[in-house]
């Protein structure tokens, strides 16, 4: 009997390691698909400096509904309610008559997330009075179930501003 244990067990431990010499003893990794990936996230980009431009208030669906924005003095802005709050007011004092973001390194981690940072200038008309702000940017991406890219993370900070007389 305990023979018969015996080799069972070790057919048992045979079979597995030939399972695992034919895998290569790991699970076959998912392919990531940087290209696409990099794709959606320049349209997303595109159609965001669209929308900012134009004062498009629905720019708020570009962000995932556990979003946070975390800009150089404000306040943190959690999640999609207090993202189109905040865009609401600031579309309501400013126009945005540039909105310039240039990638410096996009980076995708997996087929649904990626990170950017880069540089942004943006020149707004307050009651006719036009300034510049030009600063740097880090940017967090998830790609939803839906295909569609969104923002999950946005940190900016001006680096220089400029009133046009």
């Amino acid at each position: 009997m305990r023979r018969i244990a015996m080799l069972t067990l070790a057919a048992v431990v045979a079979a597995a390691s030939a399972s695992k010499a034919q895998t290569g003893g790991a699970p076959a990794a998912v392919k990531i698909d940087t290209a696409a990936a990099k794709m959606g996230i320049d349209s997303l980009r595109a159609r965001f400096i669209r929308m900012q431009l134009a004062g498009d208030t629905g720019i708020v669906n570009l962000y995932t509904d556990d979003a946070t924005i975390d800009q150089y003095g404000a306040p943190r802005t959690k999640g999609k309610a207090a993202i189109a709050a905040a865009i609401k007011m600031d579309f309501g004092m400013r126009k945005y008559t540039v909105s310039e973001i240039n990638p410096i390194a996009t980076n995708v981690r997996t087929n649904s997330d990626g990170s950017e940072i880069g540089t942004y200038h943006g020149m707004h008309d307050v009651k006719g009075k036009k300034d510049h702000e030009w600063g740097r940017y880090v940017v967090g991406f998830a790609k939803g179930t839906d295909g569609n890219w969104r923002l999950s993370y946005l940190m900016a900070f001006p680096d220089s501003t400029k009133a046009e007389k």
